[in-house]
């Protein structure tokens, strides 16, 4: 059975997602950069040669934007190294930039899935049925965003700091997150220097009183891709650990939400929003996880309570039975005529029908989608098949036991 409150079928968060999306731009940018800057570099070597050659007799310049360009190719030369540098300067910011983006995206979305890890005790509440029952929930926009501070804490300052309070809210961190905390640090000077001292250290340009200005950070092609790596490893880890940990199928949980409340779904149908949800994400560029996972991914957001115990349809129940046999090496085989068989929905019926289920809602609830009605059962009614078809082969009409029954469930 598929648990899509914790259990998403997704390498990744939508947090990373998107993440992935910004950092593969800023490479291609910059590898757009790179080769352009070394043909140019090569091809005005060879057209212009000696140090006090005019640069206007190769480049391509405007008539009226003649006196802007270097009166020889030696300072030709010198204004492009700068402006290399700038360049790679500012791809650390936008780098950078990519990266804390996705930090605070990611831990507000954990902040917010278990809100009782600010009291230290992550399981005091779902996220998720807070965000059905209060529609300002999780308005990270608003003025009032509850989980401010806390996010806060772990995406401002230095990173020694910020790893301190990552742990005190979220435990433990691997070692491979623990152990860049140098090189963090490193970036995230650099990116200051950048957004806050033309490049400069904060020691020399905090308040600068120069006659001539001092060199900016150099920063190199093979530094650069250090950084696209840094940032690329680091948030893989972050995601991996906080979404496993903290924030399970979350983020989708409050996408849907978010686009059904704007009236993303013209089809009230709970299959039919499946299967368009299911497009959205797919679009997005999420592997496929099947109909079930979306299936059982809208009862759960349709039904009055997330955490309500019955919230699978008869054909995932009876689907779901069907692989637990098969998991446990039990075999159904026809009363009839003796070939194999599979448990189907009338069987299912049977066994409701024997339990009276339906005037029980620890097994069974009914669902009103809009003018529609169905019943939905719960884990506990597919378990106690199994454990009476394992106990007692006859308990259903229509089919005999073979197999292990003794399994365990």
């Amino acid at each position: 059975m598929i648990d899509v409150r914790w259990k998403s079928p997704f390498p990744h968060t939508l947090a990373f997602n998107l993440f992935k999306k910004h950092i593969t731009e800023l490479n291609e940018v910059y590898w757009s950069f790179v080769p352009a800057s070394n043909t140019i570099i090569d091809h005005a070597k060879k057209a212009l040669q000696t140090d006090d050659a005019d640069p206007l007799k190769f480049f391509l310049v405007h008539d009226e934007d003649d006196k802007r360009m270097a009166k020889t190719y030696k300072a030709w030369k010198a204004n492009f190294r700068e402006f290399e540098n700038y360049t790679r300067l500012n791809m650390v910011m936008l780098i950078s930039s990519c990266f804390e983006t996705y930090l605070r995206t990611s831990v507000s979305i954990a902040f917010e899935s278990k809100p009782g890890v600010i009291i230290m005790c992550a399981d005091a509440v779902d996220g998720a049925f807070l965000l059905k029952r209060k529609p300002e929930y999780g308005n990270s926009i608003g003025k009032d965003y509850q989980f401010a501070e806390y996010v806060d804490n772990i995406c401002h300052g230095t990173w020694d700091n910020r790893l301190s309070a990552f742990e005190k809210y979220f435990g433990v961190l691997p070692k491979s997150i623990i152990s860049r905390k140098n090189e963090l640090n490193e970036l995230r000077t650099i990116r200051n220097n950048v957004g806050h001292y033309l490049g400069r250290t904060k020691n020399d340009y905090s308040a600068p009183l120069l006659f001539s200005p001092i060199s900016a950070t150099r920063i190199s092609h093979k530094r650069i891709l250090k950084y696209f790596k840094l940032v690329n490893d680091v948030a893989k880890q972050v995601d991996l650990f906080l979404k496993e940990q903290y924030i399970g199928s979350y983020d989708i949980i409050k996408c849907f939400y978010r686009y059904s409340k704007n009236g993303f779904f013209t089809d009230e149908r709970p299959g039919m929003k499946a299967q368009k949800f299911r497009q959205l994400l797919g679009n997005e560029g999420f592997p496929p996880a099947g109909k079930e996972y979306y299936s059982n991914l809208i009862n759960y957001c349709e039904l009055d309570n997330p955490s309500a115990l019955c919230r699978y349809s008869i054909s995932v129940c009876v689907k779901e039975i069907n692989r637990l046999l098969k998991q446990n090496g039990i075999m159904l085989i026809k009363e009839t005529d003796g070939k194999k068989t599979s448990f189907k929905q009338s069987h299912f019926n049977f066994f409701a029908h024997l339990h009276k289920w339906k005037t029980d809602d620890q097994y069974c609830q009914k669902v009103i989608y809009g003018s529609q009605a169905e019943y939905r059962y719960s884990s506990k009614a597919i378990k106690e098949i199994i454990e009476e078809i394992i106990s007692n082969p006859k308990s259903a009409k229509g089919f005999k036991v073979v197999g292990n029954t003794e399994a365990q469930i």
